[in-house]
Order: C-alpha cells, then sequence, then structure tokens
C-alpha cells in the first residue's frame, strides 16, 4: 500500500488523530518514578501545572482548547495493554533485569489511571492543572506536554500548501511543569 504522507498531513477528515495513542507513550523515568511514588507515597495529593514561559508564543491563539481537551480524554480512556506489560516485565533496563515490581505490573493493569484536569486559557496562554493522587497526575506532565507540542506543529503545518517547503523550526516554547503544591 503507498502512502502519501502529505496528504495524510494535510487530510484530517478523521474524528480523532490521537496523539498519545499508548500509556508507553512517555519518557522512561516518568514509569520508574510512577513506580517509586506508587511504592512511598501512594496517598499524598498533589496539584501540577503546565504552562508556557515563552509568553511571546500565544499558544491559545494556535490551538484549539476543544480539540486539546478531546485528545486529553482520549489519553484518560487508555489503559495498560497486557503486551505493553508484558514487554515491561520482561525486559532489562539499565543492566537491571525485572526492573518493575510484579506488584506495581499488576497495579498498572487492575488500578491505574490518570487524574482530572482542567484546560483554561490565560493571558493567550493554555493552562493545563492536574489535581488527585500523585499516581495519578504524574504521568500527565509528558502527555500534556506531547499533545500541545503536536497540536501546536499541527497548526503550523495545515497553514502550508501541501507543496510549500516547511521552514526549520525558529521558535521554541519553553513549558515549565510538575510543580507540586
Amino acid at each position: 500500500m503507498n502512502v502519501n504522507f502529505a496528504e495524510r498531513a494535510h487530510n484530517h477528515n478523521w474524528k480523532l488523530d490521537p496523539i498519545v495513542r499508548s500509556l508507553l507513550d512517555t519518557d522512561f523515568y516518568k514509569l520508574l518514578m510512577l513506580q517509586f511514588i506508587w511504592k512511598n507515597f501512594p496517598l499524598v495529593h498533589v496539584t501540577s501545572e503546565v504552562t508556557n514561559r515563552t509568553v511571546a508564543v500565544r499558544l491559545a491563539e494556535h490551538i484549539s482548547v476543544g480539540v486539546l481537551v478531546e485528545q486529553m480524554e482520549h489519553v484518560r480512556q487508555l489503559r495498560f495493554r497486557k503486551s505493553e506489560l508484558v514487554w515491561l516485565a520482561g525486559n532489562t533496563f539499565y543492566g537491571t533485569r525485572s526492573i518493575f515490581q510484579p506488584g506495581f505490573l499488576d497495579w498498572l493493569e487492575r488500578d491505574f489511571r490518570l487524574s482530572d484536569y482542567e484546560v483554561t486559557e490565560r493571558e493567550g496562554q493554555v493552562v493545563l492543572r492536574f489535581h488527585g493522587l500523585w499516581t495519578e497526575v504524574t504521568m500527565w506532565e509528558v502527555y500534556g506536554l506531547a499533545l500541545v507540542s503536536e497540536m501546536k506543529t499541527r497548526a503550523a503545518l495545515s497553514r502550508l500548501s501541501e507543496l510549500e517547503p516547511r521552514p526549520s523550526c525558529g521558535t521554541r516554547s519553553n513549558f515549565s511543569g510538575a510543580s507540586l503544591r
């Protein structure tokens, strides 16, 4: 099957093109951190906020808050698949076999869920705020950043024609996140 990638990048006729397709779409250290939190601080409540510190890039003017919420709801519905947990259990990481405890992997399969969240606009910026148990909040840092970053890129690409050359990325957003209160 031949895929016209230029057409795919510009033809958004599907209901939702998920940015995060698996809970493994994260940084590996977040899984290690999650296991540490699960083991040592399972009942601690936290609040985490992701904001764009580059005020010159007004993200709320580039991305749709409604679509962002749809993407976040998609991520909240994801669960670890049995095959993903088998992969985590069977791999060697940093020279260590079984780096994830069996009880933790069972918990990921049975009880893991992402926290509630709020999406607001403040002075042209999109602000993501997460609150709940630390085990429910911590993974949002990577997922939230990935969603906002990809949506900004998609918005920029949607303004180009199929044959127009892509400019190099001259603007980077500087996000902050994971401040616990």
